[in-house]
């Protein structure tokens, strides 16, 4: 019986050894016979969507929000449009404040959020005036950004576009002013020029320019704000039109009142024929505050898509 046992508890595990040795020899085989090994196909990251990103900028990491529609075709140059939110405010806060996406998606155009730097604890865009002493490298990062989007995307570079509201909107035209070789028109919602960007404004080529201001806006004064090195609308607007050279004389067009309740107006003014075939245009929100209309205080017009079909129909060459 002993024996009887002993046989039996070997006989198993030389079974399984056998076994074993059996299929590491098949498996041998087929590699050595060019069977390819099984592995999980990589997935590519999408293209299109939503994305937070960071930048290297200097010493610094520079964040900012990209918006690629489904639209887009990576065998088309695609047009670029910055939305730069107002001082103190966030990136998040203008994706949905001034939102695009919307047109984003039907006119086929890449959209950016940038999010400005900390100055004094909040979030700001370099532009002197109450900005004064900032060190934001706020030209060097937009030049980054449109580099680091066109190293990944199909870019249109004739076709970069800035907008923005309040402190955005006057780094708009900081924009205009000191990187217009890469940028072909700007839009301000809620914005002036600060005496900094009005002084040193050296625009390299006629730049079409949209504003859009309401009349009693208590932040940034449709008449400017001395003190605080903010020129006035009418200011902002003089220097356009004489740097394009446009029409003196504005065609002015009363906006139809939809929405009474709102407690505003607008007037709608366009000089043409600047050189290059560039014009300017302001919308003047009669009683309206610091808003993003469309969004906020007049509903009468869509500040969104205002801007957005009149910088369209411009390249940095002129009209398309």
């Amino acid at each position: 019986m002993t024996g009887e046992k002993q046989e039996a508890s070997w006989s198993i595990p030389k079974f399984y050894f056998l076994l074993t040795f059996l299929g590491l020899l098949l498996i041998s085989c087929s590699k050595e016979e060019g069977t390819p090994s099984i592995e999980p196909n990589p997935v590519e990251a999408p293209i299109t969507g939503f994305f937070s990103l960071n930048l290297p900028v200097g010493s610094q990491t520079r964040e900012y929000i990209l918006y690629v529609p489904e639209s887009y075709d990576e065998n088309k140059p695609t047009p670029l449009l910055f939305n730069f939110h107002g001082y103190t405010q966030t990136a998040d806060f203008q994706y949905n404040f001034g939102s695009m996406r919307h047109i984003a998606d039907t006119a086929n155009f890449i959209l950016v959020y940038p999010q400005g730097a900390q100055f004094r604890g909040n979030s700001h865009w370099n532009i002197g005036s109450w900005t004064q002493g900032s060190t934001a490298s706020d030209l060097s990062f937009t030049n980054a950004m449109i580099d680091a989007i066109a190293a990944d995307y199909n870019i249109n570079e004739d076709r970069i576009y800035a907008c923005g509201y309040s402190n955005g909107g006057f780094f708009s035209f900081e924009l205009a002013c000191r990187l217009s070789a890469r940028i072909a028109a700007v839009g301000s919602v809620a914005g002036n020029m600060s005496d900094r960007t009005f002084e040193a404004c050296n625009p390299s080529h006629p730049t079409p320019v949209i504003t859009i201001h309401g009349t009693n806006d208590n932040i940034v004064r449709y008449n400017g704000t001395v003190p605080e090195g903010i020129i006035s609308q009418d200011e902002v607007l003089s220097y356009w039109t004489n740097f394009n050279r446009t029409d003196q004389e504005a065609i002015i067009e009363n906006i139809e009142d939809l929405d009474p309740a709102d407690g505003s107006t607008v007037e709608y003014y366009q000089y043409l024929n600047g050189d290059n075939g560039v014009s300017v245009e302001h919308y003047k929100v009669i009683n309206g505050r610091h808003d993003w209309p469309g969004s906020s205080g007049n509903m009468d017009i869509d500040a969104s898509l205002l801007i957005w079909n009149f910088v369209s129909q411009f390249d940095i060459n002129g009209p398309i």
